[in-house]
C-alpha cells in the first residue's frame, strides 16, 4: 500500500512537472504557426495591391487615374483567422535610395496620382506597406507582421508628356491661370483662356509641347481628331490674333500652329520661313494675356523685352509639358524633361545656373547661347570622356564649374586649364554601363551633375552637384528608355 501511495505522490510530481511543458510546447508551437500563417497573409496582401495596380488599366494601357489611393483589408482565402491590411504611397523617386524623406504624390479615388512638384500625373514609384495576421494576438498568436516592398512603375520618359503651362504671378499674392480650352473635349476653333488652375489638373489645361514645336491639347485625341488639336492662329501672325485649337497636321506642320519658347519666358509665334531662309527669324508676335483675369482670352501681341516682369506675356510650363525640339547641344534634363540647363539672365557673373524651361526655334542653331554647351567627344565605342563643358558668348569660353562642395551651386566662368573644379566626365547610355551611370555628368570629386531648390523667389530648380544616386535628376540627354515594372526591396519591419 505504501509503495502505491508513493508511485501516486510521484505521478502527481511528475504531472505537476510535465504539464506547464506540454503547455509551453504548445503555446511555442502556435505561436511558430502563427508567426508563418501573418507572414503569408502580409504576403497575400502585397499579392491583392499588386493585383490592383495592373488591373488600373483602360483599353489594356494603364491608367494613373485608377491607381488604387486607399488601404485595402481583407481574410485570406475568406476563411480563417488570418487576415491583411495593406496601404500604398506613390513617390517620382525611389523612397528606399532617394537622400532624405520624400514627398509622396497626392492620390485621389477617381482622380489618380498627382505631384505638385513637377506636375506629373504618372508615378514611377509605390511603397507598399502589409501587415498580416493570425487571429486575435493571445495565447501565442502572433501581433502581425508586416512586409514593406517597392515597385517600379513600368514607363518610359517618351510617353508621359503632359502638364500645365501657368502665366507667370505678377505677385506673390496672384491666383495661379493656366491655359485652358474650356473643355476636354473641344471642337476645332475653340478659343483658348486663362482659368484658375485646377488641383488635380483638369484634362483641359493639359498640353504637351510636341517636338514639331506645336502645343498640343491630350484630351483633344480622339476619333474626331486622331491627331489632336493644337495651339493656331488664324493666318499669318498679327496684332491681335486670336488663339484657338485647329487640327493638328503632324506631316505637314503650318508654321501657324509653331511656338518658340523664347528668352523672355513666352511663346513666339513663327513666320512661313522661320525655320529655313528666315535663319531663325521669328515673328514680332507673342501669346498674351491682356490681363491676369479668369476668363481673358488669350491673343497674339507684340513680344515683350520684359521677361518674367511682363505678367501678360511670361508663362510657366510645367516640367511634364515638355521639351519641344530641344537636344544637344542643349542638356535636357532627364527628371524635368522639358527643361535645360540654362546660364541664369544671360550672365555669366550669376552665382548660380538654372533648370529653365528648354529654348525653341525652327531654325535649331537660332537658339541662346546660354543653353547650348559644348561637351567633351565620347568615342563611337567608348562610354565616356573627360574635359570642360563649355558655352560661347562675346568671343569667350565659360566653362561649368562645380563648386566642389555638395549641394553646393554650379556656375560658369572663363575656362582655365589649371582649375580642376572644370573638368566633367560625361557618360553616354552604352549597355555596358550600369543603369545608375548612364547619362550621367560627374565632377572631378566624384559628385554628379543635379537640381536642387530654386533660389529666392525663382521657380526654377537650381543646379547643384550632389552624391551619385542614379536618381534621374542626375541624368541629361537621356534617350528615351523603357523601366520594366518590378517589386524590389521587400523588407520585414519589426514589430513595436
Amino acid at each position: 500500500m505504501a509503495i502505491y501511495l508513493v508511485l501516486a505522490v510521484v505521478g502527481m510530481a511528475l504531472g505537476a512537472l510535465v504539464v506547464p511543458m506540454i503547455i509551453t510546447s504548445s503555446q511555442t508551437t502556435r505561436s511558430d504557426t502563427s508567426r508563418v500563417h501573418a507572414l503569408d497573409a502580409a504576403q497575400a496582401g502585397l499579392n491583392v495591391m499588386l493585383g490592383k495596380i495592373r488591373a488600373a488599366k483602360i483599353d489594356e494601357v494603364g491608367t494613373s487615374t485608377l491607381l488604387p489611393c486607399t488601404a485595402t483589408t481583407g481574410d485570406v482565402n475568406g476563411t480563417g483567422d488570418a487576415s491583411y491590411t495593406v496601404s500604398i504611397k506613390y513617390y517620382m523617386v525611389d523612397p528606399v535610395t532617394a537622400t532624405g524623406t520624400p514627398q509622396p504624390m497626392s492620390c485621389v479615388n477617381g482622380y489618380g496620382t498627382y505631384d505638385p512638384v513637377s506636375d506629373s500625373f504618372t508615378p514611377r514609384f509605390a511603397r507598399l506597406t502589409s501587415t498580416g495576421r493570425d487571429g486575435t494576438p493571445s495565447n501565442g498568436s502572433t501581433r502581425g507582421r508586416t512586409l514593406e516592398a517597392t515597385y517600379v512603375f513600368r514607363t518610359t520618359n517618351s510617353n508621359i508628356i503632359g502638364g500645365r503651362i501657368r502665366i507667370y504671378p505678377a505677385s506673390s499674392s496672384s491666383p495661379e491661370l493656366c491655359m485652358d480650352a474650356g473643355q476636354a473635349a473641344p471642337a476645332a476653333g475653340a478659343l483658348v483662356r486663362l482659368q484658375a488652375c485646377a488641383t488635380p489638373p483638369k484634362d483641359q489645361q493639359i498640353f504637351a509641347y510636341r517636338t514639331d514645336l506645336t502645343l498640343q491639347l491630350l484630351s483633344s485625341i480622339s476619333g474626331t481628331y486622331p491627331d489632336g488639336l493644337c495651339l493656331d492662329t488664324a493666318g499669318p501672325a498679327a496684332l491681335g490674333a486670336a488663339i484657338f485649337l485647329s487640327r493638328c497636321t503632324p506631316l505637314a506642320v503650318p508654321y501657324t500652329q509653331q511656338w518658340s519658347f523664347n528668352d523672355n519666358g513666352g511663346y513666339t509665334a513663327s513666320l512661313s520661313n522661320s525655320a529655313t531662309t528666315g535663319q531663325g527669324a521669328l515673328s514680332p508676335y507673342c501669346i498674351n494675356a491682356n490681363s491676369q483675369s479668369a476668363g481673358v482670352q488669350l491673343t497674339l501681341a507684340n513680344c515683350s523685352a520684359g521677361g518674367t516682369s511682363s505678367p501678360t506675356q511670361a508663362w510657366i510650363p510645367a516640367p511634364a509639358v515638355g521639351a519641344g525640339a530641344a537636344e544637344a547641344p542643349q542638356l535636357v534634363n532627364y527628371y524635368e524633361f522639358g527643361r535645360c540647363l540654362d546660364v541664369t539672365n544671360q550672365n555669366v557673373n550669376s552665382d548660380h545656373l538654372i533648370d529653365y524651361p528648354c529654348k525653341q526655334n525652327p531654325y535649331p542653331g537660332a537658339v541662346a547661347w546660354n543653353q547650348k554647351f559644348t561637351m567633351p567627344n565620347i568615342a563611337t565605342t567608348g562610354t565616356s570622356a573627360t574635359g570642360q563643358i563649355y558655352t560661347s558668348t562675346g568671343g569667350t569660353n565659360y566653362c561649368l564649374t562645380s563648386p566642389g562642395t555638395s549641394g553646393g551651386w554650379v556656375t560658369v566662368i572663363p575656362c582655365s586649364g589649371s582649375n580642376a573644379r572644370q573638368v566633367w566626365t560625361i557618360y553616354n547610355g552604352n549597355s555596358a554601363l550600369s543603369y545608375s551611370v548612364k547619362f550621367t555628368i560627374v565632377d572631378s570629386a566624384g559628385m554628379c551633375l543635379g537640381l536642387t531648390e530654386p533660389a529666392g523667389s525663382e521657380q526654377w530648380s537650381s543646379i547643384d552637384v550632389e552624391p551619385c544616386t542614379g536618381a534621374t535628376e542626375h541624368k541629361w540627354n537621356a534617350t528615351p528608355n523603357l523601366a520594366s515594372s518590378v517589386l524590389q526591396d521587400i523588407d520585414e519591419i519589426p514589430p513595436p
